[in-house]
């Protein structure tokens, strides 16, 4: 099996996980006995700490050259965090398991989005095509693990379903010791490595630099989305809403970013990066109005969660190309790093302001300010439409 295809195979089983326990962690942390403050702060530990290591991996993995041992040791790691998490006795257990995880996250995140840039430059044109089919295939997992671990949840319980996620990442670790790294490429002249594997890492030029426009679009987009969806099942119980509905409802979102990731990689490699990014911005503020709009009806509320998976769909497969096309195999790392840690970044913000508003000023209030947020970044992926650093690969 070629490294794209074992790549979009671990993917898989990694979005199944992340689909049984996304939707139900913070009805888990709740049951433990965590209001809503102490569940923003348990979430926002995990994107601290995702946010420093997503930085810190990508810069490791460029020092090194290589990319499949903290692939590995993310997954493993991600394992052993679910096995210890189904076994949590109190919120404050959860809490300090949840470091080990966002540490672990973005060891796996940031290398196996380098990897794939680096298989994708090696590889030739049609890069948005083949990033959105890879990243595709994650949300279409997802769907299918938000759909089992709601029913897990509701005819077993939520440990069973965290459970089944340490099973999930245990066999994408055993899956990843059959990546085959990239071949380096050889050191620059006026600065030759000093050990066999390892080059010096780069200082790139403006033109190999993920431009700052990007980053803040990244970060307030982020922001936006993770602050709703850190209280989105929440707000759902308060209206009623079972968890088999609610992972549904998730799940459905998450169907329909499978194909729209593949289209918007192929339309991007058309039109370029800034316009499906900038959709992406707008697509979240009019989720976040639907929210405020027609959440208590469940048919239209579904209609809410296909726009979701639209605008989702439209960003995330335009984000993580434009990402991994700055630069050459030295600094990809250091780039994709950088574009997870402003994404993380994002998500702390979320997290801490989620929990916080909908506890102080109600839900209505959050999603208003969701709202703000995603069409500011999408002004800011706008801009970059004028850019000529990134050139689109040939076809």
């Amino acid at each position: 099996m070629d490294g794209v295809r074992l790549l979009t195979l671990i993917i898989a089983l990694v979005f199944t996980a992340m689909g049984v326990s996304v939707p139900l962690i913070t009805l888990y942390l709740e049951a433990l006995g965590a209001d809503y403050v102490r569940i923003s702060l348990i979430l926002t530990t995990f994107a601290a700490t995702a946010m420093v290591g997503n930085y810190v991996w990508g810069r490791v993995s460029d020092r090194l050259g290589r990319r499949k041992p903290l692939i590995m040791g993310g997954l493993a790691g991600l394992a052993l965090a679910y096995a210890l998490l189904s076994r949590a006795p109190t919120a404050n257990w959860a809490w300090s398991v949840r470091v080990l995880e966002g540490a672990s996250a973005a060891a796996y995140t940031t290398t196996s989005l380098a990897l794939m840039g680096d298989l994708l430059a090696a590889g030739g044109g049609h890069r948005g095509r083949r990033m959105g089919t890879y990243r595709g295939m994650g949300s279409l997992a997802f769907a299918v693990g938000a759909l089992a671990g709601g029913r897990l949840a509701d005819h077993y319980s939520l440990r069973l379903a965290f459970g089944l996620c340490a099973i999930l990442y245990t066999l994408a670790a055993l899956g990843a010791l059959a990546l085959r790294e990239v071949a380096s490429p050889t050191p620059p002249a006026e600065a030759p490595s000093t050990e066999a594997g390892v080059w010096p890492l780069a200082s790139p030029s403006d033109d190999q630099r993920l431009p700052l426009p990007f980053l803040a679009g990244v970060f307030l987009w982020m922001a936006a989305l993770a602050s709703s969806a850190s209280m989105w099942p929440n707000f759902m119980a308060r209206l009623g809403y079972g968890k088999t509905v609610i992972s549904g409802l998730w799940g459905l979102a998450a169907v329909t970013e499978a194909p729209v990731m593949w289209l918007a990689g192929n339309l991007s490699d058309v039109v370029g990066r800034a316009p499906l990014l900038t959709a992406g911005g707008i697509g979240v503020a009019l989720v976040m109005l639907g929210y405020l709009t027609v959440a208590r009806v469940l048919s239209a509320l579904a209609g809410v969660q296909i726009v979701r998976g639209l605008a989702y769909g439209t960003y995330t497969a335009s984000a993580m190309i434009f990402a991994t096309e700055v630069g050459d195999e030295r600094v990809r790392g250091s780039n994709s790093g950088l574009y997870n840690a402003a994404a993380s970044g994002g998500q702390l913000m979320g997290l801490l302001m989620g929990g916080t508003l909908a506890q102080v000023r109600g839900f209505a209030f959050l999603f208003w300010v969701c709202a703000a947020g995603a069409l500011l970044s999408g002004a800011c992926f706008w801009t970059l439409r004028r850019r000529q650093s990134v050139v689109l690969p040939s076809r």
